[in-house]
């Protein structure tokens, strides 16, 4: 699964914005600043803060307007120091003509062409400190060998297309498994979180884990809408297997389930199965074998 550089540069734009935000919530809730910045200025420059504070409503407005930008309220709706705004507004201004007017440029020559020996001739690769100095993040979501990540670093992602954009304080970032999918962990994750959610009544969170499918399966809405609440005691995935279009996911599993309108539980205990097919890129449950109450595993439907 190729990634998409747009979306790595986004995904690092996010990272960015995040970090304004909260830089932002500490100046505005530090006393220090609130003393000596907006209000002083509100009380020597009425007229100038009126104006920026218009200003800085158009830059909104544009942004909006023009690349779907969004500027939800602060939770606490603390006022935010205008010039902090504006300097934030600008970051955005400057991204969005940044983004739209880049050029493709080789990772290779967008970090400065460095002289890099094969993997398979350096006994210990030294490549962090010149993404780090080109504002270059490589992470992965599972251990990777140093080696691996040296050799596919030199011989995939130097030859990789990005936008050639340069901000300061943003980083770009990828993603090992962007490039390289991790399967067996993905079905793992996606076996556990979608029965762990599928069984938590306070959201509808694991349909994100279904297929179309599933989420409508007769059998398994019955299931859920029996019971008002579950409570999970043990849940171990004990086999698995994959090719690339299916897998399967054997578990144990203990959980108590109460009866909906009422206060009697039923116990689940015992062995069960998941089967999840591979679409758009991400491994989807299609059915679940839950245990009988009280019995040994019985096939079902999901």
């Amino acid at each position: 699964m190729i990634c998409s550089v747009r979306l790595n540069i986004f995904a690092g734009f996010v990272l960015y914005l995040h970090a304004l935000l909260i830089l932002i919530r500490i100046i505005i809730l530090n006393p220090f600043f609130k003393k000596y910045s907006m209000t002083a200025f509100e009380n020597d420059h009425e007229a100038e803060f009126e104006k920026l504070r218009m200003e800085n409503e158009l830059k909104k407005m544009k942004l909006m307007l023009e690349h779907g930008a969004s500027f939800p309220e602060l939770p606490d709706h603390s006022p935010i120091d205008p010039f902090i705004e504006n300097a934030f507004l600008s970051n955005i201004e400057e991204f969005e003509k940044n983004f739209h007017q880049a050029e493709s440029i080789a990772f290779y020559d967008f970090i400065g062409r460095p002289e890099c020996p094969l993997a398979d001739e350096v006994p210990d690769p030294q490549i962090s400190m010149e993404l780090d100095e080109n504002g270059i993040n490589l992470d992965t979501i599972c251990e990777v060998d140093d080696r691996e990540l040296y050799r596919f670093i030199t011989e995939e992602l130097f030859i990789h297309e990005m936008d050639n954009i340069r901000i300061k304080g943003m980083m770009t970032c990828f993603i090992y498994e962007e490039f390289h999918p991790n399967h067996e962990y993905d079905i793992r994750q996606h076996s556990t979180d979608g029965i762990r959610s599928f069984l938590n009544k306070k959201s509808d969170y694991y349909t994100t884990y279904f297929t179309k499918e599933a989420e409508n399966d007769p059998w398994l809405i019955n299931f859920r809408d029996s019971f008002k609440s579950f409570s999970i005691r043990h849940f171990e995935i004990t086999n698995l297997e994959f090719d690339e279009e299916n897998a399967t996911v054997g578990f144990n599993i203990n959980f108590t389930a109460t009866i909906e309108g009422s206060t009697e539980k039923q116990r689940y205990t015992g062995k069960g199965l998941v089967e999840l097919i591979y679409r758009y890129d991400f491994w989807c449950i299609q059915k679940i074998t839950f245990p009988e109450p009280g019995k040994s595993a019985k096939q079902g439907h999901a």
